[in-house]
């Protein structure tokens, strides 16, 4: 008789209803069918990383099986009607494969871990199962492969011919191994995550008690507490914060007959309707243009309407027409249509004092007739015109990304502009968003305002390997310091090339970003760095050269007096950057402990802190093991997109 295996959604992610014996049951009946294809074997970190990555809740959910290796998930399936739901711990099912495959003949590879892990794993095996047989073990690099380098590794694998291959590189890492070679292997994958550690005996597992009373995680935490006890804290709350929000709405974080495939709405999975049941209508106003990578506004603004589309609302952003600060060159050809989201270009002057506030009031005025349920200020100068949608009963929602005014590139008058907008913001718009702690402090003080904290998110990237940047910079790995930002003085630019000059390195210091309407500052820049050869400066970079200036760095330095929060400090981390960063409030809330900091505006406290770095590459690679982790599991822009409907959803203050 065949077992079939049905399926819950728990927070979106399709949790297959099984045991221990069903699932071997299963696999033995289905190997023919599985092999080429994945296992997936889910606990309350990966649930809660799908949760909140799109794409992770794909690779999840387009996996052969999907068995629930955390108890809490069955736990979960139980509550919620399936009685016959159990647990089946990933290191409890190899054992279970490998006495079957004694009988059966069974072939098996080994794909993960280090390479100590495995010969001492091969050991145990050889004592434990004799008749089991081996087909085969690799440990591949830390550092991403090579295209070459993996095509050979399949090869290997395939000419193993095994029909089960364990994948032992850790969550999320071994799953979108997994899902990437779908189709292109002999034998069906399964991701054991540390089951190679366990069975080899390298990692001791936690006591059946613990495992029986959910406390696994805190077993584990104890063996590893620096790099696990932040994780659990996070995803072990998250994820009953979440499955109470879904059970507030009445969904209980499960969904029996339907899965919802794109991104998680955590205000409705359905699409959300703004007047007479439309779809929600928003416009994006004040940033420069989209796509780009201009600053930090831009970024969001692409990331909340592009993601907001697919959820099914509609997004106009209304671009700015001019010349691209960084340069002619990467002026883009103007589009009715980005990703779903519908471009408005304004006529905008080429003057710095006037290119904003024109473009403002241009672009609010055309906002009235768009009959829009939303509309979003973004930045302090734009929001000068909230009172225009107001006097018309359009809701209005304001994200302050910094304090512009603050920033010593604009003058007297620039500043006052900017400053009114920051009031007016302050005054007249429904929800007021920030992305700082620090900044909700603010103005809770200065205005006696609520705000509503929503930092900016970050995708987790894909390590590239150095090539453009060699032929193009002469750069090679773990050789050059990365400043990547705009060139204007807030960003304390300065600060680091003094310090950097005072210091004896064979490393180079490259300098990455354009300029913003700071002409005077980017002179004095070239002037300093022209004076050091071991000075690169590559003016604005984006696609490949900015993933591998990213990917390479020995540390990523950013020595900023004023920020809101620092995209390109998201993403350095995001790619598992050492990070020295100036001590402000901004940017300690993002590092916290994982990442080393300066007295802002001390060149001295910057310089010694280079140095150590420098001739510490033992607390560099610290760092290094520590944020890419920590980064890609705090801020996610699933969580913001949620979060901001959120708020556009809500009544208005007072009725």
């Amino acid at each position: 008789m065949t077992t079939e295996l049905n399926y819950s959604s728990i927070l979106g992610t399709k949790i297959n209803i099984t045991d221990m014996e069903k699932t071997v049951s299963y696999i033995e009946q289905h190997l023919d069918e599985l092999k080429g294809h994945y296992i997936c074997v889910s606990n309350v970190h990966t649930t809660v990383t799908a949760y909140r990555d799109g794409e992770y809740r794909e690779v999840q959910n387009n996996a052969a099986m999907n068995i629930p290796d955390g108890k809490p998930l069955s736990i979960v399936q139980r509550h919620t009607g399936f009685k016959e739901a159990g647990r089946v711990p990933g290191p409890d099912l190899m054992p279970e494969i490998f006495r079957l495959s004694e009988k059966k003949g069974y072939r098996h590879y080994f794909y993960g871990s280090r390479q100590e892990t495995l010969d001492a794993l091969k050991v145990k095996l050889a004592e434990e199962y004799p008749k089991m047989n081996v087909v085969g073990m690799y440990s591949p690099p830390f550092r991403p492969m090579t295209e070459e380098e993996d095509e050979e590794a399949i090869r290997n694998i395939n000419e193993c011919n095994p029909d089960f291959i364990w994948i032992g590189l850790g969550a999320p890492k071994q799953e979108k191994w997994m899902a990437a070679h779908d189709g292109r292997v002999c034998g069906v994958m399964l991701g054991v995550g540390a089951g190679f550690d366990f069975h080899a005996g390298t990692i001791k597992r936690a006591p059946l008690w613990m495992q029986e009373f959910c406390m696994e995680w805190l077993f584990r935490i104890g063996q590893d507490p620096k790099r696990l006890f932040p994780r659990y804290l996070d995803t072990n709350f998250s994820f009953v914060y979440y499955l109470f929000r879904e059970w507030l709405k009445g969904k209980n974080g499960i969904d029996r007959k339907h899965y919802v495939s794109g991104p998680i709405s955590a205000c409705d999975k359905e699409i959300p309707r703004g007047k007479k049941g439309r779809p929600l209508r928003v416009a994006m106003i004040g940033h420069k243009r989209i796509p780009s990578r201009e600053g930090g506004v831009e970024i969001v603004v692409d990331e909340l309407s592009t993601r907001m589309v697919k959820l099914g609302c509609e997004v106009d952003a209304y671009n700015r027409f001019g010349y691209h600060v960084s340069g002619k060159e990467f002026d883009e050809k103007r589009e009715r249509y980005y990703n779903g989201v519908r471009i408005f270009t304004i006529p905008t002057p080429s003057s710095s004092s006037l290119n904003a506030i024109v473009y403002s009031f241009l672009a609010t005025i055309r906002s009235l007739f768009g009959r829009y349920d939303i509309i979003h200020f973004h930045a302090e100068g734009p929001c000068t015109m909230i009172w225009i949608p107001k006097l018309f009963g359009i809701r209005v929602v304001a994200t302050i990304h910094g304090l512009d005014w603050q920033r010593s590139k604009w003058g007297n008058f620039a500043s006052k502009v900017l400053r009114f907008g920051e009031k007016m913001a302050a005054k007249h718009a429904d929800e007021l968003i920030v992305l700082s702690e620090n900044m909700k402090d603010y103005f809770q003080k200065e205005y006696g305002r609520e705000t509503s904290y929503i930092p900016n998110g970050i995708i987790c990237p894909e390590h590239k390997e150095i090539n453009c940047i060699k032929e193009k910079y002469g750069l090679e790995k773990d050789e050059y310091i990365l400043f990547l930002a705009r060139i204007v003085p807030e960003k304390g630019l300065h600060y680091l090339i003094d310090a950097f000059k005072d210091i004896a390195t064979d490393k180079k210091l490259v300098i990455a970003g354009g300029s913003s309407h700071s002409h005077d500052y980017m002179d004095q820049i070239t002037t300093m760095s022209q004076e050091d050869s071991r000075i690169v400066m590559t003016g604005f970079v984006q696609g490949e050269i900015l993933e591998e200036l990213y990917s390479n760095s020995y540390i990523f330095v950013l020595p900023s007096d004023v920020e809101g929060m620092a995209v390109s400090l998201l993403e350095a981390m995001s790619y598992g950057n050492c990070c020295l960063v100036s001590d402000i409030d901004e940017n300690m809330e993002v590092v916290q402990d994982k990442a080393c900091s300066f007295q802002k505006g001390n060149v001295e406290d910057l310089k010694r802190k280079l140095e150590e770095l420098l001739t510490r590459p033992d607390i560099v690679e610290k760092y290094r093991k520590e944020s890419a982790d920590y980064i890609c599991g705090r801020f996610n822009w699933d969580d913001v997109v949620d979060r901001t409907i959120c708020l556009y959803m809500q009544k208005e203050k007072g009725k």
